[in-house]
Formats: structure tokens, C-alpha cells, sequence
């Protein structure tokens, strides 16, 4: 169960507050009504003896004040029902505002967080490092040929290559790793509490998963080649922030497409 917002415990307080006084006023006037009926007799004498004129007197002022009490008991009733009234209309525009941020985070091709996304995660793990034991490496892939596959297969066969892509990342990455679509047809990882060569053995896993795997016309069912990934990997060195610890990893990414693609390289030394 989730702790309520600040917000709900104070319209709930709020709500509470109104509650309570309408209780109260309502004993006031179960009180006065009390009043009125114990003392029926005597409020009700004659008004030509001297006790009668009194008491009617006393009798209009009770009926008075219980007349304003009661107003002022329904209009705490009408505030009450508008409480819960705008806290519904509040609580549903909270609940719109995170969906439409969180669709403003997501790739609407691939469904994985897009670059935004991937910079606020790694601005928020390298400002907690110590949570990670002060490791945390990135990953830099590149579909490669994409151009060509968009080219001669159509960008619908290049939208079902991205996909595939980033199912296989998410597949092989951990609960805490963060995956993203970084722009055109590369994608980026961030994974916590990683070394540089246990995030090298992940990278090789995602590439490897890629590469046995044949693109397949999904109407005709024809295998239309295969896709493959170029890997950079980088880790956490003292003093680095985001844009140093991407910047390596692109490097890398750029030596391994230099190698001949299909392959993992490391960040040098």
C-alpha cells in the first residue's frame, strides 16, 4: 500500500477539520433543542404573567441562534462536499499530468525510455554513487547497416528491427539497469553497480542474442538477413559525470564500428 501525498493527507485533515466542526455545531443544536424541551413549561407561560414575557423572549433567542447554528451547519456540509469534490477533480489531474510525463519519457516505437529518459536516470544514479558502491558503467549500441535495411527493406521492417533491439536489452539487463532509445537506430544502457568487465559480458550478451536471431517478413514469413550491434562500453572513473562517462562510451562504439562491427569494445585505457 503506498503512502498517501502530502497533499492527500491534507485534504484529508482538511476534511476532518470541516467534519468536526459540523459535528459540533449539530451537538449545539441538539443542545439548545434540549434546553428548549426541558424548559417547555416555563417557556411556555402566558405572556401576560412577567415569567411568560421572559420566556418568550428566551424561547425566540434559542430558536434564533439554532436558526444561524443550522445555516451555518449546512453551508460546513456544502463545504465538505466540495472538498471532496475538488479533491477528485485534483487528484485526476495529478494522475493525467504523471501519465503525460511519463509518455514524454517513452519511445513511442520501441516502448523504452527515450533519451531524456536515459539522461535524468543517469544524472540521478551518479548523484547517488555511493548507493552503487561507486560503479557504474554505460553501454552504446548501434544497430548496424541500419540505413541499408531502411533503404531496401522500407522503415517498417527498420521500426520491427528497432523493436527486436530493444527486447533484447531489456531481456538480458537487470531490474535496476536503465534502457534507452538514444536517437535513430542506437540505444543506450546504464547499469548500477557494474563493473567495466561484468558490463563487457552483458553487452556481449545482448550482442550475441541479436546476432542468432534472423529477421523474418512477418506476412510472407521470408528471413531477410540478419541484424547485428556495434557495443561501447564505459565505466565510472573518480571526478567523471554524465557527459565524460557517455562521451568514452561513444568512443568506444566508434572503435568497434573501426574493427568491422558486430563486436563489443571497451573504453581505452
Amino acid at each position: 500500500m503506498t503512502e498517501p501525498t502530502e497533499f492527500e493527507s491534507s485534504i484529508t485533515d482538511l476534511h476532518d477539520s470541516a467534519g468536526r466542526i459540523t459535528r459540533g455545531l449539530q451537538s449545539v443544536v441538539s443542545a439548545i433543542d434540549t434546553i428548549a424541551t426541558d424548559n417547555a413549561q416555563f417557556l411556555q407561560h402566558p405572556e401576560s404573567t412577567p415569567a411568560g414575557a421572559e420566556g418568550d423572549a428566551i424561547r425566540n433567542l434559542l430558536a434564533g441562534i439554532r436558526k444561524q447554528i443550522e445555516e451555518v451547519v449546512d453551508h460546513g456540509r456544502s463545504f465538505e462536499s466540495k472538498i471532496e469534490q475538488y479533491s477528485a477533480e485534483i487528484t485526476d489531474l495529478t494522475r493525467q499530468l504523471e501519465q503525460t510525463k511519463k509518455a514524454a519519457m517513452l519511445d513511442p516505437i520501441t516502448g523504452i525510455g527515450n533519451r531524456r529518459r536515459f539522461e535524468e536516470s543517469l544524472k540521478d544514479i551518479l548523484s547517488r554513487l555511493s548507493d552503487f558502491n561507486d560503479k557504474v558503467s554505460v553501454l552504446l549500441a548501434d544497430v548496424d547497416n541500419f540505413k541499408m535495411v531502411n533503404d531496401s527493406l522500407g522503415h517498417g521492417v527498420g521500426d520491427q528491427v528497432l523493436r527486436l533491439v530493444a527486447s533484447n536489452f531489456v531481456t538480458n539487463l537487470k531490474g535496476g539497469d536503465v534502457v534507452a532509445r538514444w536517437g535513430g537506430d542506437e540505444f543506450a544502457a546504464i547499469l548500477p553497480n557494474t563493473s567495466l568487465d561484468n558490463a563487457l559480458s552483458v553487452a556481449e550478451t545482448v550482442r550475441n542474442s541479436i546476432a542468432s536471431r534472423s529477421l523474418k517478413n512477418k506476412e510472407t514469413g521470408e528471413t531477410m538477413g540478419k541484424v547485428t550491434l556495434s557495443i561501447g562500453v564505459s565505466t565510472y572513473r573518480q571526478g567523471d559525470n554524465a557527459h565524460k562517462l557517455i562521451f568514452r562510451a561513444d568512443q568506444a562504439l566508434y572503435e568497434a564500428k573501426r574493427q568491422g562491427r558486430n563486436r563489443t569494445a571497451p573504453e581505452s585505457e
